[in-house]
């Protein structure tokens, strides 16, 4: 089964937009897995960079945008991958880890 990645962005005004794609599961991984490792390669659980990470970006509203994109969760799943780069839910996670070290990097 391939995991799809649920993710969302709320701008200053609180406009939500979700987005989702689906990631390659070569190691069999659960939803349950998945989102407990996400949660933890996040700094707060859950923000982050979609463009740092190869993630479409999901703004609308010039004036009350930012960078920061949510976890809103994943699931398992039959469809096939969208990811334009064909990754893997590793990679992704392992992007999501560099993110926020670059992060932690500049904010300390």
């Amino acid at each position: 089964m391939n995991i799809e990645f649920e993710y969302r962005y709320r701008d200053w005004g609180n406009f939500k937009k979700y987005g989702a794609i689906v990631f390659g599961n070569r190691n069999c991984l659960t939803a349950d897995v998945v989102s407990q490792r996400v949660s933890l390669a996040l700094a707060d659980g859950q923000s982050f960079s979609a463009t740092e990470c190869g993630v479409p970006d999901l703004p609308f509203d010039p004036d009350l945008d930012h960078g920061s994109h949510e976890f809103y969760g994943t699931s398992e799943t039959e469809s096939p991958i969208n990811d334009a780069a064909n990754r893997d839910i590793l990679d992704l996670l392992a992007e999501m880890k560099i993110s926020v070290g670059v992060w932690r990097t500049l904010h300390s």
